[in-house]
């Protein structure tokens, strides 16, 4: 049986510049109170006492200056989504041209001389932010400490579950193909988030994405679990790490999947001639990926950002 994962704070925070957290006092969120707005889709709980246990959690809603949609709601919940990704390991010192230019994130390592690459690709069917696709490419890194880890398997165990607060995915580039999506992505996180054309199918056993924007490719990923593969539920919970305005921010996300996840697994990744994807592709990824998973579905719950000093 799998264990709930906790779930992430959400308290009306001091953020950077003309966003504001405002608590709505009365109101419980609920996924019927979060989602009032959202019209797409239908609820698909895969362990639906974690959304009871919101009603406990204060409702916040975050605004700034000339938003145009509807409340962004926190916590940030997502009843229905579809999940590939893939886990390839790469060089550090192809990978380190491509990070952040602050030194209090620094990069997992899982040797001495290699980081990981994280590329992954959701459809989002019902949630917070309406229906939509996203491919993005992230990478695990550390705050404020200089520990290594030195295997795959116990930096992929530090990461489940999201329980140390000072590792997380750092985001290097993300598409998306709804505007209200990528607005949040860049405004709320500061993301490096643009819009474009998406693909996205989901077999039995695969998954297929692929990113356009401007007649350029960005990226394509595919996935495949093992034929001998049995589905079941996992805790993907995690933290993330963005940079807003100068500011380090950390969001924590409680997620739970039901699908595949493991080392038996291929994939296939491509990275087009957009020119915010070339650069990955001349990383030198390792042929077989570490760890792939292929979701049908998947849940998660998004606590209200942390602001975390300057970067």
């Amino acid at each position: 049986m799998l264990r709930l994962p906790g779930l992430p704070p959400v308290v009306p925070v001091e953020l950077p510049g003309k966003l504001r957290a405002r608590l709505r006092e009365g109101v419980a969120p609920t996924p019927e109170t979060l989602l009032a707005d959202e019209a797409e889709g239908r609820d698909n709980l895969i362990e639906p006492k974690l959304f009871e246990a919101l009603a406990a959690q204060p409702l916040v809603q975050v605004e700034w200056s000339g938003w145009y949609g509807p409340p962004n709601r926190f916590p940030l919940i997502h009843t229905d989504v579809s999940m590939v990704s893939a886990a390839f390991a790469v060089p550090l010192a192809t990978l380190r041209p491509l990070l952040p230019p602050t030194t209090r994130l620094t990069p997992a390592r899982i040797t001495p001389w290699h980081g990981v690459l994280l590329v992954s690709a959701n459809h989002v069917h019902r949630g917070g932010l309406g229906r939509y696709q996203e491919l993005s490419i992230a990478t695990p890194m550390f705050l404020d400490t200089p520990r290594r880890l030195p295997a795959w398997s116990l930096l992929r165990e530090a990461l489940r579950g999201g329980q140390d607060p000072a590792l997380g995915l750092f985001t290097l580039e993300s598409a998306v193909d709804r505007v209200r999506a990528r607005d949040v992505g860049v405004q709320l996180y500061g993301l490096p988030r643009q819009l474009a054309h998406a693909e996205f199918a989901l077999g039995s056993q695969t998954g297929l994405a692929s990113m356009e924007a401007d007649g350029h490719r960005l990226a394509a990923l595919e996935v495949s679990a093992p034929r001998s593969y049995l589905q079941w539920h996992m805790d993907l919970s995690f933290n993330s790490f963005s940079i807003l305005q100068g500011q380090v921010l950390r969001s924590r996300c409680a997620a739970v999947g039901e699908g595949y996840r493991g080392a038996r697994g291929s994939a296939k990744v491509e990275f087009g001639d957009h020119p915010a994807y070339q650069r990955f592709g001349k990383l030198p990824l390792l042929a077989r990926p570490m760890e792939t998973r292929v979701c049908a579905r998947l849940n998660w719950i998004v606590g209200t950002p942390e602001l975390l000093g300057p970067a």
